[in-house]
């Protein structure tokens, strides 16, 4: 396996017109001159950054309403750990997965994780040094869940501005990436795809179809709209070292954002929300 390396974003900025590195502190989508919580872009993997610049025609890149380091004072930017500080705005990717009877998985971060822990995501990571964002994408999806896929069935979705804690009631920032989205086709049934999660990193995993999909990216992150439904998802859970099949509840990946008083709440992220609404978008744009 190659070395992990750090993968820097660097942003054309609004002021400037010219390529800066993302400062951990700043709001991306601020610098590239939106004051709203999505624009288009056109973006590129140049070396070990990603090149990201406006662009009408390019990729929708968005975040939370919430995001953090939009609302960040002089004094909790010096308050700030010094290595997160240091660290910039990293990239990561993520893949919606379908499989060929139109279902997409979703895996479950451990409750151990630094970032964004106990949570509902589509399964992603980091990129190792001289990978592509797809080889990346290809690797960390069979690590994850032992799916492989390959390069020719994938298709871009969008990227995210994501920040943990998502909220600042939550503390302030640890983690800040941009998230590169795909989505990988199968070509089998999802009932005939073995699942070979790694525990270290996924600790569940669950099939979900298109209708299933839809009712759950029309919840409201911030709880003001949309009861949960009752109804029930099939999860494959790792319990003692095997794997095992339960019922959980819709309403788990229905939750709103967290509070400073439940952030270890059971949920699905809202990049992976994010991801699922531009899945659906593409389902509904014919070929």
């Amino acid at each position: 396996m190659s070395k992990a390396v750090r993968y820097a974003v660097s942003l054309l900025s609004n002021d400037q017109k010219a390529f800066i590195s993302a400062k951990f502190e700043q709001c991306c989508l601020s610098v590239l001159g939106c004051q709203d919580n999505q624009i288009n872009v056109a973006f590129q993997l140049n070396g070990k950054e990603l090149r990201i610049e406006p662009n009408r025609h390019g990729a929708r890149l968005e975040h939370p309403e919430s995001c953090p380091c939009r609302f960040l004072t002089a004094s909790d930017i010096l308050s700030i750990n010094e290595h997160s500080g240091r660290s910039g705005v990293r990239v990561g990717v993520s893949f919606v997965i379908q499989s060929a009877d139109g279902c997409v998985l979703l895996t479950k971060r451990p409750k151990t994780m630094r970032s964004f822990p106990n949570i509902w995501v589509t399964p992603g990571g980091h990129i190792e040094n001289g990978e592509t964002l797809i080889q990346a994408g290809i690797r960390e999806i069979h690590e994850e869940t032992g799916v492989l896929t390959i390069e020719s069935n994938i298709t871009m979705l969008g990227l995210w501005e994501s920040v943990y804690p998502p909220v600042l009631g939550m503390g302030l920032p640890t983690a800040h990436h941009i998230v590169v989205y795909m989505l990988a086709r199968l070509p089998q049934d999802h009932r005939e795809i073995e699942l070979k999660l790694q525990e270290s990193e996924v600790s569940a995993a669950a099939w979900l179809d298109r209708d299933t999909v839809a009712e759950i990216v029309q919840s409201d992150e911030y709880g003001k709209t949309r009861n949960a439904v009752q109804k029930y998802f099939k999860v494959k859970l790792i319990e003692n070292g095997q794997q095992v099949d339960k019922n959980f509840p819709l309403s788990i990946l229905m939750a709103c954002m967290p509070t400073s008083e439940d952030w270890t709440q059971e949920r699905l992220s809202s990049g992976s929300k994010f991801a699922l609404r531009q899945w659906l978008e593409h389902c509904d744009t014919p070929e």
